[in-house]
């Protein structure tokens, strides 16, 4: 099995940035238009586009990527302040509700027919949490692939518009292209509340982290 990549996240001397790779649409960070995924090498973007993220916070190794960095950069260089970070870890340790526990994937049949075969279909729980700057957050229920049961699994949705160089909009990706990225507080703030409510095991990991970014 190939080690996952993960998106590289950096502190510039004045912001968080991260970089979004544009080229690799079978990853984890993908652009989409009108919810399809688009060929970015071979279609000029549109500022309507957005990028979603499948968004991580840890590796295999139980090692800070991507969302643990962000918020381990946005601690250490005052981003969120020890009270964000108490508040945080109050609202994480008050939640007992979860989404792969609350919800389920619904089969309904339609009526219809399609050469003998009866149409069918299979609808997922979607959580969506705009955020003033455009940003979206997603909690989308699915299937586990390795185990029995369901997965709550979260993605940010990220205004292609919002990204540098400003020049992206209005043609095509260049091979092997990435963006930078800078997120709010706001976004941090509500995609550590969304790992929180998407299962009991993402938790009690957003609990750990924010414990050691309260001690550290």
């Amino acid at each position: 099995m190939s080690k996952r990549e993960f998106v590289e996240v950096l502190w510039d001397g004045e912001r968080i940035v991260c970089r979004l790779p544009l080229t690799s649409p079978t990853g984890r960070v993908r652009v989409k238009r009108n919810g399809h995924p688009i060929p970015t090498r071979q279609t000029e973007l549109r500022a309507e586009d957005v990028i979603e993220w499948q968004i991580a916070y840890r590796d295999e190794e139980g090692c800070p990527v991507e969302l643990g960095l962000i918020l381990r950069l946005a601690k250490e260089h005052g981003v969120l302040s020890l009270n964000d970070v108490i508040a945080l870890e109050d609202f994480v340790s008050a939640q007992s509700s979860f989404c792969d526990e609350q919800f389920t994937i619904a089969t309904e049949a339609s009526g219809q027919e399609f050469f003998g075969f009866k149409l069918h279909w299979r609808k997922h729980p979607l959580l969506r949490r705009e955020i003033g700057d455009g940003t979206v957050v997603e909690i989308e229920l699915r299937h586990r692939q390795r185990a029995v049961g369901f997965q709550a699994m979260v993605f940010l949705l990220i205004p292609i518009s919002q990204c540098e160089p400003v020049d992206i909009v209005g043609r095509k990706a260049k091979p092997k292209e990435k963006v930078a990225w800078t997120p709010s507080r706001k976004v941090l703030e509500t995609l550590a509340k969304a790992f929180t409510i998407a299962s009991r095991s993402h938790r009690d990991d957003m609990l750990k982290l924010l414990k050691g970014l309260k001690e550290g």
